[in-house]
């Protein structure tokens, strides 16, 4: 197993202090060592969670289109062709992150039917978050989830990004 950065870098500043003839007092390396250990393996579960739920949600997505998603893909064309512009409902994420939830599975598989079944189609999706950075990481996901899962040609979708007024939060498929 590779050494992780924190673990790497206590290494190195025990080697460098050694090589100027200041060597650290064991308690001293001892309590450094250990919270590069000890952070090392937060990150580590918190890799694991994310991993897992990702997992979820891409079998989730792979999953065979059902009739019910199609007819939700044709409804999502329906509203996009009159409006120009669709909220997605349903789409959620965990707080101030792109990391979407389970829940946002079925309108997810209603924007990969519509995109499927109209091949003409393009869209940008459009996100509203408590951050400009947050939103447009979570346009880049759905985009990303669009192509992975349906394979939609990336020219298809455009993304972008705004600051929700108030807390706003929420994701809209726009006619290009």
């Amino acid at each position: 197993m590779k050494p992780r950065r924190e673990t790497r870098a206590a290494l190195a500043l025990a080697v460098a202090m050694l090589a100027l003839g200041a060597a650290p007092t064991h308690a001293q390396f001892t309590k450094r060592l250990g919270q590069a250990v000890q952070s090392n393996a937060e990150n580590r579960a918190i890799q694991k969670v994310v991993e897992h739920e990702n997992k979820a949600i891409d079998a989730a997505l792979s999953a065979k289109l059902t009739p019910a998603d199609n007819t939700a893909g044709e409804g999502l064309y329906t509203s996009l062709k009159a409006d120009g512009r669709v909220t997605l409902e349903g789409v959620a994420f965990k707080e101030g992150t792109a990391d979407m939830t389970e829940s946002s599975t079925p309108a997810l598989k209603a924007l990969g039917a519509m995109l499927k079944a109209h091949g003409d189609v393009r869209v940008r999706v459009e996100a509203y978050a408590e951050s400009k950075e947050v939103a447009v990481a979570r346009a880049q996901a759905i985009r990303d989830a669009m192509v992975k899962a349906y394979g939609v040609d990336t020219a298809r979708l455009q993304t972008e990004g705004y600051k929700g007024k108030g807390g706003e939060q929420r994701v809209e498929a726009v006619q290009l």
